[in-house]
């Protein structure tokens, strides 16, 4: 007779370990140090990643974050920065290397447990921090390290700011809205509607961050036009009804983003004409600084760029003796692409490209939800990375990978998948 092998403990720490920095992402930036730490040191002490490591080289999204981490390091080799501030800046991308851990740690999960509890630890954590936004804008609490500042666009900040925690709102708000076309119980999807809602208020109305509310306006739209797709086949005045108060609360929505007093989307041209005309150091001039800086940095040294952790020193060269927004200086140019581009050339933007399409690939293999949670955030990901360098940042760029590195063992093709398959090939054998 044959036995069922269990999984080790070591692996079954490593799993539990993830999960936890996962729940983390959101809410500490000290648990998820901890968690990942410990999750990397159990992984290496599990013997089925050390059966399996050569698996890694077999899987598309693992290669790529393997050659993309690889030429990172071995861009210090020609890097124009200093020496300690380039592996500083190196150690930061890191989380690069947790992404085939972790497809290691998860391949041979014979059940999908691990991945219904990181589906609701991720989205508990989410609307958490989501009711105590709301709870700070209001007043009602004051929880957080801003929560004492007078600026009122920080009121609803909690662990997070606004462009991370804005970001993670719109995941949110996409994420209830599609859970509750799967779920049975009224009482459920009716609670998961009001998420959606609250969510949706908050990122548009009071986080106040615009890579935020532009990522939940393209999910809106793409909610609606899904939305209108499903009722195919249903009658004409339920179709029309439905769809015409739908679009009349997202363009409500949409609207009050747009014009509300003190937002942000609708303060961007009075910012960018600041800018053009007076010098005035705004956030969307200081980007735009930034952005032309980094073309001609680009354009120094196109093919392999100037090595890793360069963009500091190269931005105080571009700053000294300016005045106004063209004396603005930072260690990125708040764009993820240009900054590849400026540190290892057209080589690490097509790398970087090529990392998010093989996730988008091998997300398309996945099984409901976990599709629709990895595909939801690789667009909002990649997005982002137009405005904000979000694998760089510690915490777009741990929940990008440790969501990736989870979901993904859902794959069709995984291992995990296997005793389900031979059994529908049993089953088929015995009825021809």
């Amino acid at each position: 007779m044959q036995h069922a092998r269990t999984d080790s403990y070591p692996l079954i720490l490593a799993r539990t370990f993830a999960l936890v920095a996962l729940f983390a992402v959101p809410l500490s930036t000290a648990g998820v140090n901890i968690a990942a730490s410990l999750f990397a040191v159990c992984a290496l002490l599990s013997p089925e990643v050390w059966r399996n490591w050569r698996a890694i080289f077999t899987d598309r999204v693992s290669v790529a974050a393997l050659l993309l981490a690889a030429v990172l390091t071995l861009s210090l080799a020609w890097t124009t920065a200093d020496r300690g501030h380039a592996l500083d800046f190196l150690m930061k991308y890191r989380k690069l290397i947790y992404l085939p851990l972790l497809m290691l740690t998860f391949r041979d999960c014979r059940a999908t447990a691990w991945t219904t509890v990181a589906k609701w630890a991720l989205f508990g954590a989410l609307t958490f921090a989501l009711l105590l936004s709301c709870s700070n804008y209001f007043g009602w609490t004051s929880i957080g390290p801003w929560h004492s500042d007078t600026d009122p666009i920080r009121r609803a900040w909690v662990f997070k700011d606004h462009i991370a925690a804005g970001i993670m709102t719109a995941l949110l708000f996409y994420l209830a809205l599609n859970f509750a076309k799967h779920v049975r119980s009224r009482a459920a999807k009716a609670a998961l509607y009001v998420v959606a809602l609250l969510a949706i208020v908050n990122v548009l109305l009071m986080m106040q961050g615009r890579t935020g509310q532009i990522i939940a306006i393209l999910f809106i739209v793409i909610y609606v036009v899904t939305y209108f797709v499903s009722l195919r086949g249903m009658k004409l005045w339920v179709r029309w009804g439905s769809g015409v108060a739908l679009v009349a609360v997202a363009g409500t929505l949409v609207y009050a983003a747009l014009h509300s007093h003190g937002s942000r989307l609708a303060e961007t041209n009075d910012e960018i004409s600041a800018y053009e005309t007076s010098n005035k150091n705004t956030s969307m001039g200081v980007r735009i600084v930034f952005y032309r800086r980094s073309l001609e940095l680009i354009g120094e040294r196109p093919v392999i760029g100037h090595g890793v952790g360069t963009v500091q020193e190269e931005f105080d060269a571009f700053a000294r003796n300016a005045t106004g927004a063209a004396a603005a200086t930072a260690g990125n140019p708040h764009n993820e692409f240009l900054l590849m581009g400026i540190q290892l050339g057209a080589l690490g933007i097509a790398l970087f490209v090529f990392f998010l399409v093989q996730i988008g690939r091998s997300a398309l293999e996945l099984r409901e939800p976990a599709r629709t949670i990895v595909l939801a955030y690789l667009f909002a990901f990649a997005i982002g990375c137009f405005a904000n360098s979000l694998l760089l940042n510690f915490t777009e760029g741990n929940l990008f990978i440790f969501l990736v590195g989870i979901f993904l063992s859902c794959r069709k093709g995984t291992p995990s998948n296997a005793p389900e398959r031979d059994a529908r090939e049993d089953a088929v054998k015995r009825r021809s």
